[in-house]
């Protein structure tokens, strides 16, 4: 028995029910298995109980304050450190901001072999469990789950990537053309670089970030609706800590994933807020020409907006806000998908997808997963390379490393959304929805969106020589007020011979650009309005294709805020899946409040 304690009168009536439920669900799978795969409601309505007044029974600190009912260890633990940190952001924002910095620089510096080698132990460890109890079920035998596949997926995508596709999509395979160990080695084709910063942008977004959140998924989601323990982080620990899940050590780890949950929804929020005032710039809704705080003051404003209407989501409930919310995120990016694919050089996205995914599967199952630059991060002094040919070294930490850390801190929160709707699906299930096919769906999102800035930018490249051997300026083309972006001729440039020095195959696609690390999102609207056509050059496409960007991003601003703002309630309260909209209404205004802080201090 998985569940279990060695010394049976020790274990708490609680604990010894969740068990004895286990025992029923294993004779009732012999039982369904017996009778073939019709499971009869009878039986199902046998297995129902009480389970908010079964939680409450376990031995843990609890707290109730009129309707309102949370565990005050765990909830002061994150409230202390959460506002305490978000305080000190506004009262001292230069000192916090060089501080928080450091300690992330000295994360990376000392535990990137921890952050990097771990993933692919995670990675085999969920391809082993689907393969050896793929047919368990996250509930009793015969349950069936609360969503439909599709909406299914797209809450799970929605709270494990949310904004960060739209901010990258376009922008980190462009990066990823200099600075890291492959672009840095001097004899790579421009071809090769390229090809490898797709690769990477995939591997950060793929499966070695995915298998942390199913590995918490998996251990909480059987913990909860397979042994009836509370839905929180500490169940999924059952089997290691006994019952001092349910004391002290319990509360600290609840707390801290508080802590980490909130500061990693914080990240994407501010990713959000720098996107949408963005593209509100290109729609010309706000001022291009806005000073740097008078921009920062908007961001802000756009996360309060959000916050708002993420804490009317979360309060109206799993099944209603969080639920449609998702599936129309999920649309609006298979349409910006779909248009994309049609407006521009189909026949090389395609290609590109095809072979991203061959790339992926030779270097990203075992070389780039245990790769940690481990010369690349000594510094000058240390054995640095002599040559000028060595890696950057910043590029691990404000990559790699940077997200790792991103998906652990999100895993706690992750995990326990995916395990709280995965209710009667089966171990396969969840790993095929929650493993494969974000991976399936970051090679068709990357492949388009990073596929069309990556043609851009190099077509960018090609104008620029282009003006230098006809003109002998490297600007001839490009766009007034601009240093990245080039209008495209077009028609055919002819020389003085007749001959065809340029030739457009793709006419209406104007201006291209090149990436600008300084404003990077601006990568992805800049791509939204390369759709000049069909016919006014000056408008086109752009204005559309932006608007529904923005709302996309929205959208999974709130349900990112919203699925946060549930998951830390839930925590907080003992893993209760019923409690006050007062409570959810503080962890939405926590959320916001430290997200502003985080920003204000820059």
């Amino acid at each position: 028995m998985i569940f279990g304690n060695n010394k049976e009168e020790e274990v708490p009536a609680a604990s010894a029910a969740a068990v004895g439920q286990e025992e029923e669900y294993v004779a009732a799978e012999v039982h369904d298995t017996e009778k073939g795969d019709e499971f009869e409601e009878e039986d199902l309505k046998k297995q129902e109980f009480d389970r908010e007044a079964h939680i409450a029974s376990f031995p843990m600190r609890s707290l109730s304050v009129g309707p309102i009912c949370f565990n005050p260890f765990t909830s002061l633990l994150g409230i202390v450190i959460l506002w305490g940190v978000a305080v000190w952001c506004m009262v001292d924002p230069d000192t916090a901001v060089k501080e928080l910095v450091r300690m992330r620089q000295q994360s990376a510096f000392y535990f990137s072999w921890f952050y990097v080698g771990t993933r692919p132990v995670w990675m085999f460890y969920i391809c082993y469990v689907a393969f050896r109890y793929g047919d368990v079920r996250l509930g009793p035998p015969g349950s069936k789950p609360e969503f439909s596949a599709a909406s299914y997926f797209a809450m799970l995508f929605a709270a494990g990537v949310a904004v960060g596709l739209f901010f990258y999509g376009v922008s980190e395979p462009m990066w990823h053309q200099s600075s890291h160990w492959y672009g840095n080695e001097g004899y790579h084709s421009q071809d090769a670089i390229d090809q490898f910063a797709m690769n990477q942008t995939i591997y950060h977004w793929g499966l070695s970030g995915w298998a942390g959140y199913l590995v918490v998924a998996l251990a909480c989601g059987l913990a909860s609706y397979r042994f009836n323990l509370p839905m929180t982080l500490r169940s999924g620990l059952y089997p290691l800590l006994g019952e001092y899940t349910w004391g002290w050590l319990g509360d600290v780890i609840d707390g801290s994933t508080i802590v980490v949950t909130v500061a990693g929804v914080c990240t994407s929020l501010g990713l959000g807020a720098m996107q949408i005032v963005t593209g509100l710039k290109r729609i010309k809704f706000v001022d291009d020409e806005a000073t740097e705080e008078k921009t920062t003051n908007i961001q802000i404003m756009t996360i309060w907006v959000i916050t708002f209407i993420a804490t009317a989501s979360v309060i109206s409930g799993l099944h209603f806000g969080i639920k449609y919310l998702s599936d129309v995120a999920f649309g609006l990016g298979m349409v910006l998908l779909f248009i994309v694919i049609i407006l521009e050089h189909t026949p090389y996205l395609f290609n590109l997808i095809v072979q991203t995914i061959g790339y992926y599967f030779q270097y990203s199952i075992f070389l780039i997963p245990a790769w940690t630059d481990a010369f690349g991060q000594l510094r000058a002094g240390e054995g640095r390379a002599v040559d000028g040919l060595e890696a950057a070294v910043w590029w691990m930490d404000a990559w790699t490393i940077f997200y790792m850390a991103w998906w652990t801190a999100w895993s706690g929160f992750v995990g326990l959304f995916v395990a709280r709707i995965s209710k009667g699906r089966t171990v396969r299930e969840v790993v095929l929805f929650g493993f494969l096919c974000p991976l399936f769906y970051c090679f068709l999102w990357f492949g388009v969106f990073g596929g069309v800035g990556l043609r851009q930018s190099r077509q960018a490249l090609e104008l620029q020589k282009l003006g230098e051997d006809l003109f002998n300026n490297t600007e001839e083309f490009l766009v007034q007020g601009s240093t990245v972006c080039y209008d495209v001729p077009q028609q055919n440039i002819i020389g003085d011979e007749g001959e065809v020095l340029f030739t457009n195959h793709w006419p209406g696609i104007t201006p291209v650009c090149g990436f600008d690390s300084g404003n990077q999102d601006s990568a992805w609207f800049n791509v939204m309005y390369s759709f000049s056509f069909p016919e006014d050059l000056s408008n086109g496409m752009g204005g559309f294709l932006s608007v529904i960007s923005i709302m996309a991003i929205g959208i999974y601003f709130i349900t990112s805020s919203d699925s946060g703002s549930l998951i830390v309630d839930h925590m907080a309260s003992n893993g209760q899946e019923e409690h006050h909209w007062l409570q959810r209404l503080f962890w939405a205004l926590t959320e916001g409040s430290v997200a502003f802080a985080l920003l204000k201090a820059g």
